[in-house]
C-alpha cells in the first residue's frame, strides 16, 4: 500500500531530493511509537496472566503462565499464516476490515500533501509531520509487524521491532518514490509483486518460529537454541 503514497509524494515534490529523509524519519518514528505501544501491551497482557494464575498453581504459577504463552504464541502464528497468505492475495486481506479508515486517511494525506513541495525550514518540519501520517496507513505489513511486536513482551524491544521494520522497508519506499520516474514497460517491472512474496516468506518464518515456541512451551518439542540464543 505504501507504493501509491510513495507516487503521489514523489510526483508532487514532497519526495525528492534530501525531503525523502525527513518523511521517512517521520513514518519510522511513528512506527517505533506503535511498536512501543504493541510492546506494552504484550507485556501486560504476560503481567496479567502470571498475577491472575499464582494462586492456581500453588502460588508459583508458572505452569499456567508457561500454558497460556504457549497458546498466546500458538495464536501468534495463526495470525501470521493469515497474513503471509493475504499478502500474495491467497486470503482476504485485513486492510479490507479498515477500508473505512484506509479512505478517510487517504483523503488526510491527499489535503495534506496538496501544498507542494515545501523548502523552508518550517517546511522540514512539515515533512517530517506528513511522514508520521504516513507510518499510520492501514496496511497489511504494519500490522504483521505489529503482531510480532506485540510478541517481543516489552516496549523497549516492540519499538525495537518497528524500528527495524522501518529500517528494512526504507529502500523498497525510496526505491519505489525513483520509480514515479519511470513509464511504461519499466513501471510494469517494478510493479510485479516479488515484494510481496518476499514479505510473506518472512512473515511466514515468523508464524513458524512462534508455532515451534508455543509447542516447546508445551513440551511438545524441545526449545532449540543457537549459541546463546533462544530460537523457540
Amino acid at each position: 500500500m505504501c507504493s501509491g503514497v510513495s507516487l503521489l509524494l514523489s510526483r508532487r515534490g514532497q519526495a525528492r531530493g534530501w525531503r525523502v529523509l525527513f518523511l521517512h524519519l517521520g513514518r519510522i518514528t511513528t512506527y517505533g511509537l506503535l511498536g512501543a505501544a504493541a510492546g506494552g501491551i504484550g507485556y501486560s497482557l504476560a503481567a496479567g496472566l502470571r498475577i491472575y494464575f499464582a494462586p492456581l498453581a500453588g502460588g508459583g504459577g508458572l505452569s499456567g503462565v508457561v500454558w497460556l504463552q504457549g497458546a498466546l504464541a500458538l495464536l501468534t502464528a495463526v495470525l501470521a499464516l493469515y497474513m503471509s497468505l493475504s499478502l500474495i492475495g491467497r486470503l482476504p486481506s485485513p486492510e479490507l476490515l479498515l477500508a473505512g479508515l484506509t479512505r478517510r486517511w487517504g483523503q488526510w494525506m491527499r489535503r495534506a500533501a496538496a501544498g507542494g513541495p515545501p523548502s523552508s525550514t518550517g517546511g522540514i518540519f512539515t515533512l517530517y509531520g506528513l511522514g508520521m501520517l504516513w507510518g499510520l496507513l492501514p496496511c497489511g505489513l504494519v500490522m504483521a509487524a505489529l503482531v510480532a511486536a506485540a510478541a517481543s513482551g516489552s516496549p523497549q524491544d516492540g519499538a525495537l521491532t518497528m524500528l527495524a521494520f522501518g529500517l528494512g522497508t526504507w529502500p523498497v519506499t525510496v526505491g519505489l518514490s525513483l520509480a514515479a520516474k519511470l513509464k511504461g514497460k519499466e513501471t510494469r517491472q517494478l510493479a510485479r509483486p516479488y515484494f510481496r512474496y518476499a514479505a510473506s516468506l518472512l512473515v511466514l518464518l515468523f508464524g513458524a518460529q512462534m508455532a515451534l515456541r508455543g509447542l516447546a512451551a508445551w513440551g511438545w518439542v524441545a526449545h532449540y537454541h543457537l549459541g546463546s540464543v533462544m530460537l523457540w
